[in-house]
């Protein structure tokens, strides 16, 4: 699926601040509204102890009433595993010291001690480059899927088309993924008022990895740009697809209808 629940955003998070000489450990407990999950525990240098959310980046000191995390069950570091032994498991109401073990009994000791275990992650990631070809051809067939979609979804009326607005929505979207679609708000007024001067648009991007088509096909269904029915109304579609190493794809899709003023 290419992507990570919670457990292995922490992992992947917890490594990242080690690797830049962080204390961090992942941190098993409960939270609010999660339930079970995983959070990243770092200990600052100025003392402080922060619980880091993986999936959001929000992060929340050790006494903070609106942290999340309500209960704390397990550490774990590239050394050791601990269990929480102290009366409360909150986080405002614990120590996060490791080396008392009436409050944090380790897995490893003297009597058991680590046996070194090896990663099981190769030494090297190759990032292999996604064929051009086949992303050309999956934008192509996407776009043509989406239309027929629409033209299916009304099937009472005819559903013209607006090429130059499409050929408009194809120059944003390769944009749209190259700043992320931030601070272009100008620019994208800008292309759109040649269409803007003659037509009431009612449309958006949109952006989300690929799996599969049928996602993406009830991406645009749910617009429900489609529904607008009238003998003036015109429709513009574009899709783009940007590759990442390793078949990671990128789909934009801009979908809107348009009605001419009058």
């Amino acid at each position: 699926m290419l992507s990570g629940d919670e457990e292995e955003h922490a992992v992947l998070l917890c490594n990242y601040f080690l690797h830049m000489g962080k204390k961090a450990w992942v941190l098993l407990g409960s939270a609010v509204p999660e339930g079970p999950t995983a959070y990243v525990l770092t200990h600052e240098s100025n003392g402080d102890y922060l619980l880091w959310n993986p999936s959001s980046g929000e992060f929340f000191t050790q006494h903070n009433p609106f942290c999340p995390m309500q209960s704390v069950g397990c550490l774990i570091n590239q050394d050791n595993i601990w269990a929480n032994m102290q009366e409360y498991d909150g986080p405002m109401r614990m120590s996060f010291d490791t080396s008392k073990e009436a409050q944090w009994k380790p897995f490893f000791s003297r009597s058991y001690p680590n046996p070194g275990l090896s990663s099981i992650q190769p030494d090297q990631l190759v990032y292999l480059p996604t064929d051009k070809d086949y992303v050309a051809e999956l934008q192509d067939r996407i776009e043509r899927k989406l239309r027929d979609k629409v033209m299916e979804w009304r099937p009472h009326s005819i559903t013209r088309w607006n090429r130059y607005c499409t050929q408009i929505f194809r120059r944003l979207l390769s944009r749209l993924e190259q700043s992320r679609g931030r601070g272009m708000a100008d620019e994208h007024r800008a292309e759109l008022e040649p269409v803007l001067a003659s037509y009431k648009m009612s449309g958006f991007p949109m952006q989300m990895p690929y799996t599969e088509d049928n996602p993406v096909v009830e991406a645009v269904f749910s617009t429900g740009v489609h529904q607008l029915q009238g003998k003036d109304v015109e429709f513009a579609l574009a899709v783009h697809i940007h590759p990442y190493p390793n078949s990671v794809l990128s789909v934009w899709v801009y979908v809107a209808s348009l009605v001419r003023k009058r």
